[in-house]
């Protein structure tokens, strides 16, 4: 209750930070916006797209040098949001741009390096999420308290809890786990 408290706190703090264009023009997969061409490379977000143009791939948060893009299941998200971010780094590998510029932080030099990093870090998670399951179902919130520790605040484990269900709904979908129960509340057991 208090993490939810904590939330629904920030979430009144930032709420009027936040825009939205009306009536926005989509863009999709193959469009071109001032000589770039639109890549849709869902994963870390639903809807992700990058710009890509003569080697040089615009990335957003698909890709970022100093720290690896959340990915989490969200109310109301594609229901495998692990496997559409893996199959667009793959893309980004047969791509191979020469540079990506992410939405924050240094450009990346290396994008087709820092890619497969990125598939390696979510195969390791995938194992770790994987033997964080048992015979007795468990909430996603107690294999996120394996996978991060403790030590985070609402913030924290509101990614820490969206990255766990990605996870755990990429080892249901593989074969990996199983989920229980209906409504309110899901868990996981191993397959």
């Amino acid at each position: 209750r208090e993490l939810a408290e904590e939330l629904r706190h920030e979430a009144a703090t930032f709420a009027p930070f936040i825009r939205f264009a009306r009536d926005p023009e989509p863009l999709h997969e193959g469009d071109e916006v001032g000589g770039w061409r639109v890549l849709e490379l869902p994963g870390h977000a639903d809807g992700h797209i990058c710009l890509e143009r003569e080697g040089v791939l615009v990335a957003g948060d698909h890709l970022l040098g100093a720290i690896t893009p959340t990915v989490g299941l969200y109310p109301e998200s594609r229901p495998d949001p692990l496997a559409d971010y893996q199959a667009s780094l793959r893309r980004t590998i047969e791509l191979a741009p020469e540079v990506a510029l992410p939405g924050h932080g240094e450009p990346v030099a290396d994008p087709v390096t820092r890619a497969r990093e990125i598939l390696e870090h979510h195969e390791r998670r995938l194992d770790e999420t994987a033997a964080a399951l048992g015979s007795e179902p468990r909430t996603a919130y107690d294999v996120s308290v394996v996978l991060f520790g403790t030590n985070l605040d609402a913030s924290g484990r509101r990614f820490a809890l969206a990255e766990t269900l990605a996870h755990l709904e990429r080892l249901v979908f593989a074969g990996g786990a199983a989920r229980k129960g209906t409504g309110q509340t899901t868990a996981y057991t191993e397959a």
